[in-house]
């Protein structure tokens, strides 16, 4: 699962969502000898290694967990598995949880997973082909960019980056091309920059490219991109461990931003990132507070004002769980 989940995927997650909402599902944890035992859907990506130090490093079993990690192949299945109960926790782009409540989806967010990176280097960067000439955010009015979705997340980000640094957004041409296929097409010319995450910065950059700004330094510093979900019903009938769920994962968030030491060992087992390039990565943030409405509002708001959030928009507070009130 790529990073960036584009919105038009996160409506297909939750128009398939809504129809298996109508059907019920079980409630698939199980307690075993005191503990409980829960599935966590996290990507193949960098985000996931705070899961997997949870687990190796006993924060969930501290917490009375046990977890097995499932990868998600797609993030639109994430949904889907949570509703039908196989799955009790998963992560998802913060704007397809907004796009679930904005449908009636029965999923609610309840701890963030990774946050955007304040430093002028990040997880993610726009960087430009090696015969552009673009050597700054303004350089991009007038030419092309790739993003992974017209008016998804990505584009809302590069907008607002340089918007915020006086440029014009609008003299910028985004071309839509799937993740997998951006950093052939910046080679190959057929775009003048791409937006690009983890481990794909660090391949362009070996291949002779620049990079230019990291998009979330200037947008959503420090606030979720990605969260994790549970189902409504399942968060209703166990508030115990859901916020023994979150206490863990707020513990591991911390200690992989620690440790970036034991980050890329993680990565190591958890990705299939091969361990020279992991010695140059930038790691994601983590985020160690509990999730507020807040941060819903000043994402929302940022969607908003470039795009990328179509129709009414769900009360922050409907987004997320407030975990601290949970009884158990």
């Amino acid at each position: 699962m790529n990073r960036k989940l584009g919105l038009r995927a996160a409506a297909a997650a939750v128009t398939l969502g809504v129809a298996l909402a109508a059907c019920g599902g079980p409630d698939g944890a199980s307690a075993v000898g005191g503990t409980t035992t829960i599935t966590v859907g996290t990507s193949g990506q960098l985000s996931n290694v705070d899961v997997h130090i949870g687990m190796s490093q006993g924060a969930f079993v501290r917490a009375g967990l046990t977890v097995t990690a499932q990868t998600l192949t797609a993030g639109s299945t994430a949904i889907p598995l949570l509703l039908q109960g196989t799955m009790q926790f998963a992560t998802v782009d913060l704007a397809t949880a907004i796009t679930a409540t904005q449908r009636g989806v029965g999923v609610t967010a309840v701890a963030p997973n990774n946050v955007g990176v304040p430093g002028p280097v990040g997880y993610a960067g726009v960087v430009a082909g090696s015969g552009s000439g673009i050597t700054g955010v303004g350089d991009l009015e007038g030419r092309s960019v790739q993003v992974n979705q017209l008016n998804g997340t990505a584009a809302v980000l590069v907008k607002a980056t340089m918007k915020k640094a006086g440029f014009d957004p609008g003299k910028v041409r985004f071309v839509e091309i799937p993740p997998t296929q951006a950093l052939a097409a910046l080679q190959a010319g057929r775009v003048d920059a791409a937006v690009l995450s983890e481990p794909n910065v660090t391949a362009a950059l070996a291949a002779g490219m620049k990079y230019i700004a990291n998009p979330e330094k200037d947008t959503i510093p420090n606030l979720p991109a990605f969260v994790f979900l549970a189902s409504k019903a399942y968060v209703a009938k166990n508030p115990a461990v859901v916020k023994a769920f979150t206490t863990a994962v707020l513990a591991a968030n911390k200690q992989a931003n620690a440790d970036v030491a034991l980050a890329r060992k993680t990565a190591e087992q958890s990705t299939q990132v091969p361990a020279a390039t992991l010695a140059k990565v930038t790691f994601p943030k983590f985020g160690e507070q509990p999730l507020t409405a807040g941060h819903i509002k000043a994402y929302e708001d940022l969607l908003l004002e470039f795009g990328g959030l179509p129709g009414s928009v769900p009360s922050p507070d409907s987004v997320l769980t407030d975990v601290s009130k949970l009884g158990g």
